[in-house]
């Protein structure tokens, strides 16, 4: 049936059938008008949305002006604390603080963990000594805080004073070490009043609060109306400060309702409008002339289509759908593959279908024919006349109705060759470059300038540091988190101020293997402008591990060497000055013995030559302890039990605790060991305990206590005694020197000191001094716990 016919046919069947023409008027006008009301209905929901994302812009920024002030009070709080820890007008200040804040109910100070200052005390006092860090619902919060040593607010949860409350507690380091926690406490109706919520109220919205509970770790839920929120429509904000989520929540209004009238004034015009077209349809006399016009415009469209398809620069065929055959063909196509039309009358398009392309073609073929498609589009390859292979995009669409039997198709064929020859050669160029870049002993990348993320990085990643190119560019913050904790913060901030300034560097720095293990590399970087204004990062990231390795190894070595002529050089100074009083006392001794006639007074002169060689002997024996301590430079290191040496120590003194009825308080548990040396331990405990001993008050039974405990990564000894003490603000700077004494007691030599000095030093330990004169002293040891290969040179 030709398309006149079928266009006459149509009209024909509209005209016969009036009610049937209006219903359809009818049902197509109340369509357009429903699809209208939808996309109102649509840009009512969006407006919600806005709305909604308003306010909780606006809450969101009262809780956050909120916690900077909490901020701003921890601040103030941490700073009432002097450089020894203690705090100053804790009181007036946190006074200050809560009257200049609405917002905050209570202020504390939270030294080692433990609550001791509080203000105002009155309705707090169950929270005085309250320990957080061995609480299972505060110490998470309190341990992230030390962490990342900033404010971190933990709660809403049950307050050790009673109600449900908030704390931001601000960790507070002094010295390098941490001291404890400034922290504010706001309860939770407080919180929910400075958020401003209240205000937006409505019969619109409702707002909710939660939190992932640490010990749970499921979603906990604190204002009022709980009920599940996942079906319903809901924005949220984050609150990173306190982990929390806030979430304002749309009580679903029936928006329908409003349309309601609307739909029915749109019923009823469309059902007049189809009254109307049932009316007008019946004069097909008035119609006729339209159908007139409507013919002659499609032998226009026939006239046109035949002189496209026989003058277009696109090959154009018309071809069976049954069997393949070419009913007809432009001259472009004719030419395209080299037949002349009458030679392509007699073929179909298997023939000169590449066979590799042949079997999409045909599928996509049976799709036409079967109704599944009405068209399709794809590259394939022709063989000319001449037997070269040409590449076409055909585009194929049927000729046939819905429900005719598919008979003929049209397809437009378009030559690329020319861009297929030309995306091979940029194939294998790329594949050149990649395989250069690839066999480059580096990890090449390409990243952005201002924006974070990598977009491009070379297989040789994975060799070096173990990642994949595709976990590299899946994460945009992939390479800072690789980047050793030591190094991130100085690599980002020179990278960023590079970016900034739009200038090529390189730099050294630690990366994470995939494996645990720390690579070192050299990250020279490039800038490239991609466009304009697009600028980006190249570079190279070069393993320099071993060199880097070999320069530590040879930085120690240097450090050992000067350490090592350090004390060649203390050692000869003390030598010098110690032998060089014995040698001119033993000179000056034999050169008046040489002098003497009288018998008696050179054997007097003798003993006493005796008695300083005596003394020469002892300080050789002194001065070769000290040798042997100095040039020991890998002494053993065991797991040595404290306990086990110490009742040893006691054991062998117990003679002098029994002669001065020494009392000996030792509450160091039996399973507390330290790493150091077994004769170090052993000469250490002997020299304090023994001191202890022998600097005892003469008014006063000895009395020596021993106790033990952790402090970051040592094992700290402490051997306090009730003995004469020592003046540290005249004898404190050589207190540890040799020979120095600093009582009359005959036995004091002055060595013993000093070579546990070296001893502890020698393994990486210190000693502190405490001591008040006719009080007592108190030496704390601190042995170094960190692993063997840390502790030897």
């Amino acid at each position: 049936m030709s398309i006149e016919k079928k266009i006459a046919a149509l009209i024909s069947w509209f005209l016969s059938r009036p009610k049937t023409s209006g219903l359809i008027v009818f049902i197509c006008l109340f369509s357009f008008f429903s699809i209208i009301f939808f996309f109102k209905y649509q840009a009512l929901k969006q407006n919600e949305q806005h709305e909604m994302e308003s306010i909780l812009a606006v809450v969101k920024k009262n809780i956050e002006q909120n916690l900077k002030s909490n901020y701003a009070a921890t601040i103030t709080l941490a700073l009432s604390i002097d450089d020894n820890g203690n705090p100053k007008d804790f009181e007036q200040v946190a006074k200050q603080i809560i009257s200049s804040n609405n917002y905050i109910d209570a202020v504390q100070l939270v030294p080692n963990g433990v609550i001791k200052y509080t203000y105002p005390l009155k309705g707090n006092e169950s929270a005085t000594n309250f320990d957080i860090l061995h609480s299972p619902l505060h110490r998470q919060a309190a341990l992230r805080a030390i962490k990342t040593k900033s404010i971190y607010f933990s709660g809403p949860v049950e307050l050790k004073q009673g109600g449900l409350g908030v704390v931001g507690r601000l960790p507070i380091f002094k010295k390098g070490e941490f001291w404890g926690f400034s922290a504010v406490i706001v309860k939770f109706k407080t919180l929910i009043k400075s958020t401003g919520i209240e205000s937006f109220k409505s019969n619109k919205y409702y707002f909710q609060l939660s939190k992932i509970n640490p010990i749970t770790n499921t979603e906990e839920f604190f204002l009022e109306n709980k009920s599940p929120i996942s079906h319903k429509t809901f924005k949220k904000v984050e609150i990173p400060e306190g982990d929390w989520v806030l979430y304002i929540i749309s009580k679903e209004q029936n928006y329908l309702l409003v349309f309601f009238p609307v739909i029915i004034i749109a019923f009823l015009l469309s059902l007049l409008c189809g009254f109307f077209a049932t009316t007008l349809l019946k004069k097909p006399s008035e119609l006729q002339q339209l159908v007139n016009l409507q013919t002659k415009k499609i032998i226009q469209s026939e006239f046109l289509f035949k002189s496209i398809f026989e003058h277009a620069g696109l090959g154009i065929v018309h071809t069976n759908s049954i069997d393949g055959t070419f009913i007809d063909a432009n001259d472009k196509f004719c030419e395209l593959i080299g037949y002349s039309q009458e030679e392509i009358k007699k073929m179909n398009f298997m023939m000169i279908t590449h066979p590799e392309d042949l079997d999409e073609d045909l599928m996509n073929m049976q799709k036409l024919r079967s109704g599944e498609i009405s068209q399709y589009s794809m590259e394939k390859r022709y063989f000319h006349k001449n037997g070269k292979t040409i590449w076409i995009n055909i585009t194929i669409s049927s000729l046939w109705e819905k429900d005719e039997r598919p008979n003929n198709h049209i397809a437009i064929i378009e030559d690329i060759s020319g861009r297929k020859e030309s995306e091979r050669q940029i194939l294998e160029s790329q594949q050149k470059i990649k395989d250069l870049v690839d066999s480059i002993d580096g990890i090449v990348w390409e990243g952005n300038s201002k924006e974070p993320g990598i977009t491009y990085i070379s297989k040789k990643s994975e060799e070096i540091l173990g990642y994949t190119p595709e976990e590299w560019i899946a994460d945009d913050y992939f390479w800072r988190k690789i980047i050793h904790p030591e190094d991130r913060d100085w690599v980002i901030e020179h990278s960023t101020k590079h970016a900034h300034e739009k200038k090529p560097f390189d730099h050294e720095y630690r990366m994470i293997a995939k494996n645990g293990s720390i690579v070192w590399v050299r990250d020279i970087v490039s800038i490239y402008h991609e466009s304009e204004n697009i600028i980006k990062f190249r570079g190279i990231l070069i393993d320099i591990t071993k060199s880097k390795q070999f320069e530590i190894d040879l930085n120690n070595s240097l450090k050992l060497v000067t350490e090592q002529n350090k004390r060649l050089l203390n050692f000869s100074h003390i030598v010098s000055h110690n032998l060089r009083a014995h040698t001119s006392n033993i000179q000056s001794l034999i050169s008046l013995i040489e002098m003497s006639e009288d018998q008696e007074e050179q054997n007097e002169l003798l003993v006493l030559l005796k008695s300083v060689s005596e003394t020469l002997n002892q300080t050789m024996n002194n001065l070769n302890e000290v040798v042997s301590i100095q040039t020991d430079i890998n002494p053993i290191i065991e797991k040595l039990n404290l306990n086990k040496y110490v009742n040893k120590t006691i054991e062998v003194l117990r003679n002098q605790i029994i002669k001065n009825e020494v009392v000996i308080i030792n509450t160091i548990p039996n399973d507390v060991t330290v790493s150091f040396n077994p004769a170090y331990l052993e000469s250490v405990l002997l020299n304090f305990i023994s001191n202890a001993i022998r600097y005892k008050h003469p008014d006063r039974k000895p009395e020596i206590e021993l106790k033990t405990y952790t402090e970051d990564n040592y094992q700290i000894l402490e051997i306090k005694d009730n003995g004469i003490g020592i003046d540290l603000k005249k004898n404190g700077k050589k207190l540890f020197g040799l020979y120095k004494t600093f009582t009359n007691n005959p036995e004091s030599r002055g060595i013993g000191l000093f070579i546990t000095k070296n001893q502890i030093d020698t393994l990486k330990g210190k000693i502190e001094v405490e001591s008040k004169i006719n009080i007592g002293t108190t030496f704390k040891t601190y042995f170094n716990n960190a692993p063997k290969e840390n502790l030897h040179h």
